[in-house]
Order: C-alpha cells, then structure tokens, then sequence
C-alpha cells in the first residue's frame, strides 16, 4: 500500500495477509507460556487481540529472561497487532539473529515486514525459511504475497500453485490466488475462485475485500459495492470505488499495481 490510497482504503482492501498477522496459517508458532505466567497471560491477551496487555506482558516476561526468543516473537506479533511496525521487526530480527535457521522465525519477520510495506526484504527471508521447510504452507502463501507486491504476479500464481499442488483446498492460497488474478488483469478467473469462498464459512472481511476489489478491477462496480455493504458504510463504500478505479485506470494503462494494494 502506498500514499496514493486513503486510510478508508487502507482499511478495507484487505488482504489474506490480515489473517497471516493475527497468526492463522499451517505452523504458524504461539510464543509459549505457563497459564499464571507473564508469557501465559501474554499469549491470552494476544489470542483476544488485546496487544497493548500482550506487549506489556511480553516485555515483563523479557525483562525477566533476556534470553527468551518466545518472549522476543511475542513482542513482535504484539507490536504489528498496534501496527507499530519498526518495533516489531526490531524485536523479530533480534529473534532471528538468536535462531538464524529457524523457519518460523523468518515467517514471522516477513510478515512484519510485508506489513510494513517491505516485500523485497520479506521476499528474501522467505525463501530463506522456504529452503529450511519446502512444504510448509503458511510460508507459500506470505511468498506469494510478497511477489504480489512486487508486481510480479506471474511468479506469485505459480507459488500459490505450487501450495495447491500439496493442498488443493487451503483457503488461503486460493484467495490469494484470485486476487493476484485479478491484479494481473484475469479478472474473470479471480472473480470465479473468490465468488466461491465467501460463501465458506471461513470467509472474513478480508475475502469479500479481495472479491470487491477484483470486482472492482473489472468493472463491476455495482457487484463491488454489494459485496462491501457487508462490512462498510456507504462513504466508505464510495471511497473504495473511487480507488478501485483509480487502480482499473493504471491496470488498463499496462501499469504495475500490486504495491498499491
């Protein structure tokens, strides 16, 4: 995402991804704790989305045992909750200087750093944690992801292919898949695979973003608009639109606009 698009917009084009840094996803790593310990109640306020107790609770737990890189992810996935996203990868790269070959590690990082708007640098650590766990499907989908922000959505499909290929039903790669579709100009195929999974019961705010803005990629604006009146307002709904064309006008133009997403 970039400044050209409004904090509405910043809201609600959501992405998978949004799911990623909550921490859903195969493998995905929960720091660890005692239930009456600081890090055990830490990781409950993290799971309640609370992540100004988590990251308080965190630090406590830190402070207590410098040595902890449970306590070290925690604050990581704390600070990204908060949105503070300089902290967060302060925190994980400290985590994965301790652990270098640690694959979680480096998936946590990238999806900091994705966050963060840094796909190049995320793109690296995946592929380094991609070569530790081939078959780990969290770290195929944040790859894909971060090839999708590159603008390069050719490499970022045949990634989400290759997950499919091991899981032909994963959520997530199929609705990352349908965005990058949409991105690189297939509206109609992303549409066919997106339109599917909202009516999953796993569908979040973020699949009907995917689906409204491929809608909206193609043209399809009163789709678009009855698939965001499920979660916005009307002004934000007319914002949204606005972008969306924005976005069809430089699509259209044979312009790149995965980083705008």
């Amino acid at each position: 995402m970039t400044d050209r698009m409004s904090s509405i917009g910043r809201i609600s084009a959501c992405v998978a991804l949004a799911g990623f840094l909550a921490g859903c996803g195969s493998g995905s790593i929960m720091p660890g704790g005692d239930k009456g310990s600081s890090m055990g109640l830490a990781d409950r306020a993290a799971q309640a989305g609370d992540f100004q107790t988590a990251a308080s609770l965190y630090q406590q737990a830190f402070d207590s045992n410098p040595k902890s890189n449970a306590a070290l992810i925690g604050l990581g996935r704390s600070y990204a909750g908060l949105g503070q996203f300089n902290r967060a990868e302060q925190a994980l790269l400290e985590a994965n200087s301790r652990k270098p070959r640690d694959a979680e590690v480096m998936l946590e990082l990238a999806k900091t750093q994705l966050a963060a708007g840094k796909p190049q640098a995320a793109l690296a650590n995946l592929d380094k944690a991609l070569a530790r766990e081939p078959r780990n499907l969290s770290i195929i989908t944040a790859r894909g992801i971060a090839l999708d922000r590159l603008s390069r959505h050719q490499e970022a499909q045949a990634t989400y292919r290759s997950g499919l290929a091991r899981s032909p039903t994963d959520f997530a790669l199929l609705s990352n898949l349908g965005l990058s579709l949409g991105l690189s100009g297939q509206t109609d195929e992303g549409i066919s695979i997106l339109r599917e999974l909202v009516r999953d019961n796993e569908a979040s705010r973020g699949t009907r973003g995917n689906l409204a803005m491929v809608y909206g990629l193609a043209g399809r604006e009163r789709e678009a608009r009855a698939t965001l009146a499920n979660d916005l307002t009307p002004s934000q709904i007319q914002s949204n639109l606005s972008y969306y064309r924005e976005l069809r006008t430089l699509l259209q133009q044979g312009q790149p606009i995965g980083a705008l997403q």
